[in-house]
């Protein structure tokens, strides 16, 4: 699920790619081919199988990814839309790195993998990472993760929140509203204090010109070669030109206590939404 929310759609989820250090333990093996990929079912995308450095088959291969992480599926997808034959390999028995859920049995305590028969209603579910993801289900959107989506032609359905509770100190028997500016209004209005929408309203109105600025570059035309000129540079002028006069601004950490934000509700609040976004509070985001 992802959060269709305006609220920091500008904050990215960067995972790293598992480094094997032997071949000898068990790995599975996901091919990827352009046929493939093009299948009607996206189930049809990978073929699993164990494999091992003392394995006597081989099979050829233009590209093999280690680690089924959110980045090397991206790549392996990438490259397979362009006509490469991809190889991801995953030591794991769940795909996906630390973008992934599992289960647990509440009768045993034991882990179930997602491949297995059991009922997953049973089944308490646990994300490994992130909870909360912005800027997917719009067309037009910031985030990388949407970008290569587009660029392979296939996306999943989305399914948005339409509403949004918590149980905070403030509110122990918890709430929930609609999503939207209004409604996050009321809830500074209830559990803040007397200064929580100023606060809000002030930040706001300083931060809401950096998300659009950020939001005119896409993150895909970013690279680390002269080529960033056609990409970036030529296709983009106005947007870059702004943000290399914003950038102190953009890359710097988001700490509260610099800012004009004085309520204590609101700033458990920010630091709440940054750390359901990318595991961090505000001021190390």
């Amino acid at each position: 699920c992802e959060c269709d929310s305006s609220f920091f759609p500008f904050f990215f989820f960067f995972f790293s790619s598992l480094l094997l250090s032997t071949f000898t333990t068990t790995t599975t093996a996901f091919v990827v081919t352009p046929q493939a990929r093009r299948s009607s079912s996206s189930r049809r995308w990978l073929s699993s199988s164990s494999s091992s450095s003392s394995d006597d088959d081989e099979e050829s291969f233009d590209i093999v990814i280690i680690g089924s992480g959110l980045g090397g599926l991206c790549c392996g997808s990438m490259l397979a839309s362009i006509g490469k034959k991809v190889c991801v390999l995953e030591s794991h028995y769940e795909l996906g790195g630390c973008c992934h859920e599992y289960f647990v049995d509440p009768t045993t305590g034991r882990t179930i993998p997602s491949s297995s028969s059991a009922p997953q209603k049973d089944l308490f579910t646990f994300e490994a990472g992130p909870s909360l993801y912005a800027g997917i289900s719009p067309d037009q959107s910031p985030n990388p993760l949407k970008h290569v989506f587009q660029m392979i032609g296939e996306e999943p359905e989305w399914i948005t929140y339409d509403t949004w509770g918590a149980f905070l100190p403030e509110a122990p028997e918890g709430y929930e509203l609609s999503i939207g500016a209004e409604n996050f209004l009321k809830i500074l209005e209830e559990y803040g204090g007397p200064t929580a929408v100023q606060d809000w309203e002030t930040l706001a109105a300083e931060v809401r010109p950096l998300a659009q600025t950020i939001q005119q570059i896409p993150s895909t035309v970013l690279r680390n070669d002269w080529g960033i000129l056609l990409t970036l540079i030529l296709r983009y002028p106005v947007a870059f030109a702004k943000v290399i006069l914003s950038a102190s601004e953009i890359v710097k950490p988001f700490d509260l206590s610099k800012t004009s934000v004085k309520d204590e509700f609101l700033k458990n609040y920010l630091d709440l939404l940054a750390f359901l976004l990318q595991g961090l509070p505000a001021d190390q985001t």
